[in-house]
């Protein structure tokens, strides 16, 4: 079988749990090897460079949040679409998907990058940096901006990749931007001490050099694949479906943006050390929540295929199936996480973070389990083309997040401003169980394509 056909029959004719191995395993791995570089690049900026540094990287997250928010407006409805077509058998519309995805992308980037350098100061000090971490936040984010036009186009393409099924291909990616980044990392922060600084501009490589594999790659590989203006447009059978469902992904990694910045801006209180944890900890559990994250993201061109072929029976077969990886996957890795985590806080930060980071760390992974769900409901409602439900169900989490953070940190101080992670997570997860069964569960009848 060529591996053109492979990748069709994954989506089309494989026992269910071997297409969502298929498909998830390779995402997942090439998460997680990405979460354990984020952990190193912790490590790089904590040992060569200062806590001020470290902190710089929690201060800069919302400025990753909204890099994210609009390449995932692009990325992710492009690659939805895609995936629905190729069920559907109406190969004919995918070139204008993915010119528009890829342009607009690029687009958006620039833009992006033109008004966050414009503003940077006063973005740097509403993300509540100030004194000894004012200078190593603000060149921290001005060149994560600089750097929003590859990042965005990367994160299309690696969505376009994974569309068509080549999930090793994507994973393949990955791994090559992961060994760049730590090549990078290595010279600018290791060698040249460049601090958090350095960790933006490896990241802005490490994104050229995933662009150059991609595109080599869908231009080789793809038949459907265009990046060509001709192939650009505007018209509504294209946009409605990329941006309903789209901006779900928006909502939920602006929803990170806000978090982020309201959770500086509550933890600076508790000095340095307590707002440098929870970056630490963020990054730490990243690795059992990216692979319970790649279990998500691999279902979604099974999802999105098999609601276009017009096949429920299989489509509940893979949504049982996914439930039961995902939610395991995550409790699973998690375990290890939480029973070495002094080790885990002190190689990832130092020292200075331990006291804090344990508490912080405990309260996240406890989360990872609800989280899972929440993630794999968001992905059905997204592959399902199911739009207003993704976006209400993502929007949830900011709600139930300020509600309770806001709550948390004037009842309970430090501790309540630490759990209120995992009463997010279980509020939303409550919300989309029941989004699920309203919007007809499984009846394909009642997927909306728009």
């Amino acid at each position: 079988m060529s591996e053109d056909s492979r990748n069709i029959y994954f989506l089309k004719d494989a026992p269910v749990m071997r297409a969502l191995l298929a498909l998830g395993i390779p995402m997942a791995t090439g998460l997680a090897i990405t979460a354990i570089y984020n952990v190193v690049n912790s490590y790089f900026v904590g040992h060569f460079g200062t806590v001020e540094d470290l902190a710089a990287l929690i201060f800069g997250f919302p400025v990753v949040g909204v890099i994210t928010a609009l390449a995932g407006l692009f990325g992710v409805g492009a690659s939805t679409l895609t995936a629905r077509l190729l069920g559907e058998g109406n190969t004919a519309r995918i070139p204008a998907v993915t010119s528009f995805a890829v342009y607009a992308s690029l687009i958006f980037g620039v833009g992006l990058a033109v008004a966050g350098i414009f503003f940077v100061d006063p973005l740097t000090r509403l993300m509540g940096a100030g004194g000894a971490t004012y200078e190593p936040t603000r060149w921290f984010v001005t060149v994560l901006f600089l750097g929003a036009p590859p990042w965005m186009c990367m994160f299309t393409l690696e969505q376009l990749v994974r569309a068509e099924g080549y999930a090793k291909q994507s994973m393949y990616g990955l791994l090559w931007g992961v060994l760049a980044n730590l090549v990078l990392d290595v010279l600018l922060i290791g060698v040249l001490h460049m601090g958090a600084a350095g960790s933006g501009w490896a990241l802005m490589g490490t994104n050229v050099a995933c662009i150059i594999y991609y595109m080599l790659f869908l231009t080789a590989k793809s038949k459907n694949f265009s990046w060509s203006l001709k192939d650009f447009t505007l018209s509504a059978d294209v946009l409605k479906p990329v941006l309903s469902v789209g901006s779900s992904q928006m909502v939920s990694s602006l929803f990170l943006v806000v978090s982020a910045l309201v959770l500086n801006n509550l933890a600076v209180k508790y000095g340095d050390a307590a707002v440098a944890s929870f970056g630490v900890s963020i990054r730490l559990i990243m690795v059992p929540q990216t692979l319970c994250t790649g279990i998500c993201m691999g279902s979604i061109p099974l999802f999105a295929y098999t609601y276009g072929a017009g096949n429920r029976e299989r489509l509940r077969a893979a949504l049982k199936v996914a439930v039961l990886l995902s939610v395991g996957t995550s409790a699973v890795f998690s375990i290890p996480v939480w029973a070495f985590r002094d080790w885990a806080l002190y190689l990832a930060g130092g020292p200075s973070i331990i006291t804090a980071g344990d508490q912080v760390l405990t309260a996240l992974l406890f989360s990872t389990v609800f989280y899972a769900l929440v993630m794999l409901l968001v992905a059905w409602f997204q592959a399902c083309g199911k739009g207003v439900a993704a976006v209400v169900l993502t929007a949830s989490v900011g709600v139930f997040f300020f509600i309770t953070v806001f709550a948390g940190d004037t009842l309970f101080g430090f501790t309540g401003l630490t759990w209120a992670f995992p009463v997010t997570q279980m509020g939303s997860c409550a919300l989309g169980v029941a989004l699920f069964w309203a919007s007809g569960r499984t009846r394909i009848r009642q997927c909306e394509k728009a």
